[in-house]
């Protein structure tokens, strides 16, 4: 509601909320005041009711017709309706009645904002940012979102921290900004802006969670613990602090640790499926299987929509030496998600596996129809080709594929593997300086493929020019 009715209780207002619709339904006449029905009105335009709020309107001002405050929330129902012009030029009667009303201009910012002119609306705000007004808070947060909406995340920002300066553990504020920080790729920038803003306020919780979280995002994982510790110090029952300490121990392979914290969770919250199907890859790098296989199946009971579980499933029992039952298992969840490329792509390379390999060809082909930068489903496709021994398919696959991703060494050095194998050598070693002048790091996947390489002079040669090139 935008009044506080303290003197009405929910159960005030439930009473008066029927008392009134039964009176409309009966067509019978009643008195109600000022704030009575302002408190009918506000519950019928929360809801989105506009017939019953239209209705409370028009009685309303029928009943008390000095009181402008209807009119505001005459505004808020125009809006509703799209009817913004309208609501704009009773906004304008309603200024000239009421000059400096701050709800007039709160009013007329949202308004333009649902207008999508954003500059307007920020002019709107700004003129209650000249008053004394409580809402400060409220508007600072309001002109961010106009910014934003501008793509002008800088002035975004600025407004937001402007925001959480007045109202420093509001949970709204922090997540907004680590949103923008987000939206950008400032990952750095926005640890150090959390860790700043703790200095000065150690007790919110909620700024210790996202400075775990960016501390996550960049792979500082004992930092990111540091964090959400400091976090759960706080609040104890921080459901949310606990799942993202558990990530951050299951990324430092500290899986054990993990599971535990994980299970922490169930002691908060009802347990939720994406969190078994963590404990699930959790006890996968464990190689214990079977509990493995265990939660991604209660990942599933609770919500049949979990495509990570399903795919969890069945690495397992491909690990488990059960390839047919593997295969059913992708082909069922490809047919209840029919979107899911990596579903498709790990069927397709357990094809490749068992050697099915048109069926193999028959799942990457539109796989890189549709993503074309999909590297490993181009080198799995190609080595279809080369395991048949047609090199110059496999070849002509790969060359396709960096036509789509030029910059990709992989790439580059697997076709430089297929042309040697082939008997094209001097081509295989140019292709092979290209992937070297692009990442020469990666050479070492040249050598998997062809490791005869290894005792070759001309290879050797060759990898110490590079290698003096990049130290």
């Amino acid at each position: 509601m935008n009044e506080d009715f303290e003197w009405l209780s929910d159960k005030d207002v439930t009473e008066l909320i029927e008392h009134f619709e039964e009176l409309v339904k009966n067509g019978e006449g009643h008195f109600f005041d000022v704030e009575e029905f302002e408190a009918i009105i506000d519950y019928y335009l929360d809801r989105h009711k506009k017939s019953m709020s239209r209705t409370a309107i028009a009685l309303a001002k029928e009943q008390h017709p000095s009181c402008n405050s209807f009119k505001i929330r005459e505004v808020r129902l125009l809006s509703m309706e799209s009817k913004y012009d309208k609501a704009l030029r009773l906004l304008d009667e309603l200024e000239l009645l009421e000059p400096g009303d701050e709800d007039i201009y709160l009013t007329r910012g949202e308004i333009y904002g649902l207008m999508d002119r954003h500059e307007e609306a920020i002019e709107a705000y700004k003129k209650i940012l000249e008053s004394d007004s409580d809402r400060i808070p409220e508007v600072l947060s309001s002109i961010a979102y106009e910014y934003e909406s501008m793509d002008d995340i800088e002035n975004a920002m600025i407004y937001l921290e402007k925001s959480l300066v007045l109202q420093p553990y509001s949970e709204e504020v922090i997540q907004d900004i680590s949103f923008f920080f987000d939206t950008v790729g400032r990952e750095e920038d926005a640890a150090e802006f959390y860790a700043s803003f703790l200095n000065k306020y150690p007790y919110s919780k909620h700024a210790w969670f996202h400075l775990g979280y960016f501390y996550s995002m960049l792979d500082l994982y004992e930092k990111a613990v540091e964090a959400y510790e400091f976090a759960i110090a706080i609040d104890d029952q921080y459901a949310s602090a606990f799942l993202n300490m558990a990530n951050a121990y299951s990324n430092m392979g500290q899986y054990k640790k993990a599971i535990s914290i994980y299970k922490e969770t169930f002691k908060l919250e009802d347990p939720d499926p994406l969190t078994y199907c963590y404990i699930g890859e959790c006890y996968e790098n464990l190689d214990e299987l079977s509990l493995a296989l265990e939660n991604f199946n209660m990942a599933i009971d609770l919500d049949k929509g979990i495509v990570d579980a399903w795919s969890g499933i069945a690495r397992i029992l491909v690990r488990q030496g059960k390839e047919k039952a593997a295969i059913k298992y992708y082909q069922d969840a490809i047919k209840m998600f029919p979107r899911e490329e990596n579903l498709k792509y790990e069927l397709g390379a357990l094809y490749l596996q068992t050697n099915e390999l048109k069926k193999a060809a028959e799942i990457f082909e539109p796989i890189l129809k549709n993503n074309p930068g999909h590297i490993e489903a181009w080198m799995n496709y190609s080595l279809i080709y080369a395991l048949d021994a047609d090199f110059q398919k496999a070849i002509e696959v790969l060359e396709k594929g960096i036509k789509s991703n030029p910059e990709e060494a992989t790439l580059w050095y697997r076709l430089a593997g297929y042309l040697y194998r082939a008997g094209k050598i001097e081509e295989a070693y140019y292709k092979m300086e290209q992937a070297f002048k692009l990442d020469f790091e990666k050479h070492d996947e040249l050598l998997e493929y062809l490791p005869e390489l290894i005792d070759e002079p001309r290879f050797i040669e060759i990898v110490e020019i590079y290698k003096d090139t990049n130290n």
